[in-house]
């Protein structure tokens, strides 16, 4: 019995301290990095590096307990010809819209991310018989088209894309 009774003081103390644990992985921010340092993004504590997510992507990144993904392809000038941002950006719209069923789109609008100029829409529609809405980024930065793919289920498009858009807006690429 006095056993039982000094138990929960340190049960709720474990408690307590795995709430403040959570909320502060929840509100601090950290910097997530690929392999090579060079691109970067800025998430709260509670993403991870996923590198199981796309094996050609340069960056993974996810929330999965909330369904929230980031990878971003690099792709160098050099090796795709002759291709300007608004071409890039179709042709890598065009091939994410083919592999969904039911897909659509939203028209591409223009942004700065970290100075250098950006397109940005959102696609709809469903891959593996899941319902998903991708952010759509893709970034000039000077010898590369960075192509910044951020999604979430259709369900919790609504209350999770602001924060998609805010960590989009994050991304860093360093030469």
């Amino acid at each position: 019995m006095v056993l039982g009774v000094m138990s929960i003081p340190l049960l709720v103390g474990m408690i307590q301290s795995d709430r403040e644990r959570l909320h502060r992985l929840s509100t601090e921010k950290q910097e997530i990095a690929s392999d090579d340092g060079k691109i970067k993004v800025t998430v709260s504590g509670m993403w991870t590096k996923l590198p199981e997510l796309n094996k050609q992507a340069t960056l993974q990144v996810g929330y999965k307990t909330k369904d929230m993904y980031l990878i971003v392809f690099t792709d160098a000038k050099a090796a795709v010809g002759d291709l300007t941002l608004e071409k890039h950006h179709q042709i890598t719209r065009d091939r994410m819209l083919q592999k969904m069923t039911d897909a659509s789109a939203t028209e591409p609008v223009s942004l700065t991310i970290a100075g250098h100029p950006a397109l940005q829409d959102e696609l709809s529609g469903t891959e593996k018989r899941t319902n998903v809405v991708f952010l759509h980024t893709t970034v000039d930065d000077g010898d590369h088209f960075q192509q910044i793919l951020a999604w979430t289920l259709k369900s919790r498009w609504q209350q999770q894309n602001k924060l998609l858009r805010e960590i989009t807006g994050t991304f860093r690429s360093e030469k």
